[in-house]
């Protein structure tokens, strides 16, 4: 991961995707990215930001994320890399 100075003096860290879900010629990327001290997961779809949430800590980020890609494999979203 990089790090990166933003505008406000706090340190980030670059996205890192943690999953991907295809459906047809669609995908949906999960991404996580530190913003001081707290956990941004972050959705993409077509590499279009659609929905961020920031979290205390990186465990519930990935729940958070975890919980979208339950919900998606429901709708027929397949996992691809």
């Amino acid at each position: 991961m990089q790090l990166e100075n933003s505008d406000q003096g706090l340190e980030r860290v670059a996205d890192h995707r943690i999953w991907r879900l295809r459906k047809l010629h669609q995908a949906v990327d999960a991404e996580l990215r530190s913003i001081g001290d707290e956990v941004e997961v972050r959705f993409l779809f077509n590499g279009e930001l659609s929905y961020a949430r920031r979290c205390a800590s990186r465990e519930l980020a990935l729940e958070t994320a975890a919980s979208k890609r339950a919900e998606l494999e429901r709708e027929g979203w397949n996992f691809h890399w």
